[in-house]
């Protein structure tokens, strides 16, 4: 009993001491609701969420090739190359096979590509690649970007402030998918290299957006009142400040993460992808390396549709809160 009175008793410190904050979420949270684009935008996301988290489960297949249980005339741990499967009346790419539904020698329901992988097998693994992408750009992005333009905004018009501009200056004078290229091809093809070459530029946008709102919000009356109560720098800006810009971090986390996933898929296309992981992008380059971008759509249509749907879900979320969070929309 004195544990669950002890508990409650934190969780009722927490309540009243960040009440402003949860009222304010609570409120922001009822008129995102209100946004179709919003609600679709969570759901696909969710969808997609859930995909990869039950993909074992999901997935009518290891994402790895394995010849089918059932072959005719032939026994499953003879055959060992595509090719034996060929001999026995099967050649790949093949279109959709539903199994014993209808006579199929196995279940391939959006069919294979070239090695015999099952593609819906491949759709969903490659979910968790995604998601991880763009999730950990998008975070990665926020914690560059957000310090860096709370203390430019905060100390502006002085050194550090000067300091920083001029490093946001120069990196926006160099292109994004070229560095993005040499970065990759210098560190090695992998995916955290990708990540981290893709945020090299995707902070940038959040350190100007936040540092001007940082500006506007240090001349309010609460944050000099902090300064004659003697709160030091570091508690003003990440106690009375940056809970007022997380919003607007938040947004922009949501729109990085979706440009870092098709930055992913761009580099994919083009041979610039982890070889040892299973990605829709990589799906794509496959495609256009052997050939069959116009006899295998069942191949060639899923993982664009897969990568169109989890970008836009990211932007459908942000482009909502950035509507529930401008204090100038009406209710």
């Amino acid at each position: 009993m004195s544990g669950e009175t002890q508990s409650e008793g934190v969780i009722e410190r927490f309540k009243r001491r960040n009440y402003g904050l949860i009222r304010s979420l609570s409120r922001g949270w009822s008129r995102f609701t209100t946004h179709k684009m919003g609600i679709l935008g969570m759901l696909i996301l969710l969808s997609m969420i859930g995909m990869a988290i039950f993909a074992p489960y999901l997935a009518p297949h290891e994402p790895g090739w394995e010849a089918p249980d059932e072959m005719p005339g032939e026994d499953r741990d003879e055959i060992t190359t595509i090719d034996e499967l060929a001999e026995v009346g099967l050649s790949h790419p093949e279109g959709p096979m539903f199994g014993d539904l209808t006579g199929d020698p196995y279940f391939a329901p959006l069919g294979t590509n070239h090695q015999g992988n099952d593609i819906l097998t491949h759709i969903i693994y490659g979910s968790r690649t995604a998601l991880y992408i763009g999730l950990a750009a998008g975070l990665l992005s926020s914690l560059v970007g957000v310090p860096l333009g709370l203390i430019s905004g905060y100390y502006g018009d002085t050194w550090i402030d000067e300091t920083i501009q001029r490093v946001v200056d120069v990196m926006y004078g160099l292109p994004f998918l070229p560095l993005v290229i040499v970065l990759v091809a210098i560190n090695g093809v992998t995916t955290t290299n990708i990540i981290l070459a893709i945020v090299v530029k995707s902070w940038l946008n959040n350190c100007i957006v936040i540092r001007g709102e940082t500006l506007s919000l240090k001349e309010n009356a609460y944050i000099e009142a902090a300064q004659v109560a003697g709160a030091s720098d570091t508690r003003i800006v990440f106690r009375h400040i940056m809970p007022n810009v997380l919003p607007l971090a938040f947004i922009y986390l949501a729109q990085d993460a979706a440009f870092a996933i098709l930055t992913q898929a761009n580099l994919a296309f083009i041979g610039l992808a982890d070889f040892t992981s299973v990605d829709w992008g990589m799906m794509l380059q496959w495609i256009q390396v052997t050939g069959y971008v116009y006899d295998a759509p069942w191949w060639l249509i899923p993982p664009g549709v897969m990568i169109t749907l989890l970008a836009a879900s990211f932007y459908f979320i942000g482009y909502s809160l950035e509507d529930v969070m401008n204090p100038q929309t009406s209710e």
